[in-house]
């Protein structure tokens, strides 16, 4: 197995493909198979490694789906899980339970009384995927352990709010539990996610939820929850948080999406409508004259702060070339903004951390970089927006050919370009005109 993960490659449309295509080979009923698909697209090391090569050999011919070598996925339900996958699996059944028993304990004193719309929340991404002032909604808020401190912000603002929520968790059997313990398979662990999830669809029906919204393809278990939901009559409705693609087989009829990459990608059991939106969230910006000359190069990370990360290592060696070729050039400022689920951001040398996107949003100059982030079609974020192909890393997997992508070299003759332009152009109106930009003048200079 490669000692670093490539971001995006199973994000491709190709490499979906091929696992279909190797899940297929066990002889499977439909649905088993569909499900096959999933978890190998988590567990399957053996043909991930075997994707990596082929990728590296010939990344064009993989991403058009010309690869020669036919592709081969291991029996992932034979593999025995590890004391630390144990453990996870222990944590992650603790923490659903907790939140179960936390909801039902209030839900005694402060029911939730009528609602139309069970609104499935981990964070607040979920309130940039639907309207956050939507009517007749509950929001059934779920253990999110990649950050705790970001979930309890969310929650803090729904109380702020007053918006009606519960906390919630997936009943998983404790029967279940001492198999997965007894048995340390991989099939025990499938067994316990799917028979929870469906008895998890099964309380909903009961309670007589008729709208179910999610944005759940990051999750395991959601084929196994929202196809019994939609066998239930109930209206699911899934949107994609972000551009990023997860498990590639689902049953959402209804999946909102940000790219129609996503919908090349993904693989439905039965018909689905795809609708292409955008964000939610929406900002006209604080706007300086656009005769204010320089630029402002804003850094979007995606690094979590892990060591020995693919992306990590990446993000270095851009960030210290931009530092090289750019820093300490007049008119020209480098701003770090670190990704929400970095626990503690630092900024790399030669770049300010950008703590208010306010201070930049909206200006003639503001340039937002990233690899793949989702703010390079949030309309939140306003200015030009670059994505960067660097090494390994093809946006172009995640995102439309609309969009502006550009290598290491393209992206400084770019920058050079609009500095040049920025420059230029005010220098042919007197300084009075001049009057947004005081804080690039001296007292003296002005007339």
């Amino acid at each position: 197995m490669p000692e670093l993960e490539i971001p995006l490659l199973r994000e491709s449309a190709a490499f979906a493909a091929r696992l279909i295509a190797a899940s297929r080979a066990y002889g499977q009923p439909t649905y088993y198979f569909r499900r096959r698909v999933n978890w190998s697209y988590r567990f399957g090391a053996v043909f991930y490694a075997r994707e990596v090569d082929l990728f590296r050999a010939d990344p064009g011919a993989y991403l058009a789906e010309q690869a020669e070598t036919p592709p081969v996925a291991e029996d992932i339900y034979s593999m025995q899980l590890s004391s630390r996958q144990l453990t996870q699996v222990l944590l992650k059944v603790a923490a659903h339970w907790l939140f179960a028993w936390a909801g039902a304990v209030r839900a005694i004193w402060q029911p939730a009384g009528e609602f139309a719309i069970y609104r499935k929340a981990h964070v607040d991404d979920i309130e940039l995927v639907f309207d956050p002032e939507e009517r007749g909604v509950l929001r059934a808020v779920y253990p999110f352990p990649i950050s705790v401190r970001r979930q309890l912000r969310y929650l803090k603002s729904l109380r702020m709010k007053q918006r009606r929520h519960r906390l919630c968790g997936v009943p998983y059997g404790l029967s279940d539990l001492g198999r997965v313990l007894i048995l340390r398979d991989l099939r025990s662990l499938q067994r316990l996610e799917s028979r929870a999830q469906i008895r998890h669809a099964k309380q909903l029906v009961q309670r007589g939820v008729k709208s179910v919204q999610l944005s759940d393809e990051f999750d395991i278990g959601s084929l196994d929850f929202t196809r019994y939901l939609v066998r239930s009559r109930i209206e699911v409705i899934n949107s994609a948080h972000g551009v990023g693609k997860y498990f590639p087989v689902h049953a959402y009829p209804r999946f909102d999406i940000l790219t129609r990459r996503q919908q090349q990608y993904y693989y439905p059991i039965r018909d689905c409508e795809y609708r292409l939106r955008r964000l939610n969230a929406q900002t006209s910006g604080t706007r300086r004259s656009a005769l204010c000359p320089g630029i402002s190069l804003v850094f979007l990370s995606q690094a979590f702060g892990r060591i020995h990360d693919l992306i990590t290592d990446c993000e270095e060696k851009v960030v210290a070339r931009l530092h090289r070729e750019l820093a300490g050039i007049p008119y020209v400022s480098l701003l770090y903004k670190p990704h929400p689920n970095c626990k503690r951001p630092l900024a790399p040398k030669g770049f300010g951390l950008l703590h208010d996107l306010s201070e930049v949003n909206g200006h003639p100059g503001t340039v937002f970089l990233s690899f793949f982030s989702t703010c390079q079609i949030d309309p939140a974020f306003c200015g030009r927006k670059i994505l960067l192909r660097f090494g390994p890393l093809c946006p172009e997997i995640a995102f439309d050919d609309t969009e502006e992508i550009l290598n290491i070299d393209e992206l400084l003759r770019a920058l050079r370009d609009l500095l040049r332009a920025s420059i230029e152009g005010p220098q042919l109106q007197s300084s009075e005109e001049n009057g947004n930009c005081s804080d690039r003048m001296t007292e003296s200079g002005r007339v």
